[in-house]
């Protein structure tokens, strides 16, 4: 994750899962041979209708936010 800056999510997402296909962590992580959706450590994912962030594996590059029809995510400084 960059040093200086973290992705946010607000109370609007629909959970349209568009942040999980164009994120570039998880692109990376999905193109490995041994790649399983259930136990990779994906920098974000839908759960209960809505985008979950793993500050840890996050990178907070922006492009989710960038493509959120919603307008539910935000880089922010820290």
């Amino acid at each position: 994750m960059a040093k200086d800056k973290k992705l946010v999510q607000s109370e609007n997402c629909n959970g349209c899962g568009i942040c999980v296909t164009v994120c570039p962590t998880n692109i990376k992580l999905g193109k490995a041979e041994d790649f399983n959706v259930d136990t990779a450590k994906l920098a974000i994912t839908v759960s209960n209708g809505a985008a979950v962030i793993d500050s840890n594996a996050c990178i907070a590059c922006g492009i989710c936010s960038k493509n959120c029809p919603v307008g539910s995510l935000a880089i922010v400084p820290i």
